[in-house]
């Protein structure tokens, strides 16, 4: 398996290089549209104080199948950039397009389509629901896509995941490690095109 590549995001002027090319042995940039493609996207946020830049004018674009790694330092737009790929930030200009499929023209219903289907996400506090049991949470995006045998695939995953001990247990009950675990099997169950962690 073929290590990440890493994307830096510099912290002063939030810009990265105008094209990211694939490693070696791979198609070149412009045979590929790309799993995930970005042009010229921009974001920023109003303030008391006026606008916030955090993206500049980004293109970007990663085969399907590519691991990538987002680094830089705190306030540099990686959770922002990530917000935009999975749908739940628009950009202030700029388009992101995700398997060919153009995110700004997608209505609130259709993202939330997109992302059961394609798209899992861990987030960085996990966001498991407490009154679900660990089973139930990983077998929540199944059931709510009326997915047959919703709970023996969450079963088989938190099984490869080293809590089949723990199906029962409420996240309360968890230590960290292992909520980031039922976190992971619950982005990964429904076998997502992309997999942003926050």
């Amino acid at each position: 398996m073929r290590p990440a590549q890493p994307l830096y995001f510099p912290h002063e002027n939030r810009q990265w290089p105008r094209s990211a090319t694939p490693a070696a042995g791979t198609a070149a940039i412009d045979d590929d549209p790309g799993m995930i493609q970005l042009t010229g996207v921009s974001m920023h946020y109003g303030t008391g104080q006026g606008q916030l830049q955090v993206l500049k004018d980004i293109d970007l674009r990663v085969r399907q199948g590519t691991r990538v790694a987002v680094t830089g330092p705190s306030g540099s737009g990686k959770s922002t950039l990530l917000l935009l790929l999975a749908g739940l930030e628009q950009p202030s200009s700029g388009a992101v397009k995700l398997d060919g499929r153009l995110l700004n023209e997608l209505n609130g219903d259709q993202l939330a389509d997109l992302r059961r289907d394609h798209i899992g996400i861990v987030f960085q506090f996990f966001h498991l629901v407490p009154s679900l049991n660990a089973l139930e949470n990983v077998a929540l995006p199944l059931e709510i896509a009326r997915k047959r045998d919703a709970q023996g695939q969450a079963r088989a995953l938190l099984d490869r995941v080293g809590l089949s001990g723990r199906l029962g247990h409420y996240p309360s009950q968890l230590s960290g490690g292992e909520q980031q675990r039922v976190a992971i099997a619950r982005a990964l169950v429904h076998a997502p095109k992309l997999n942003p962690r926050r």
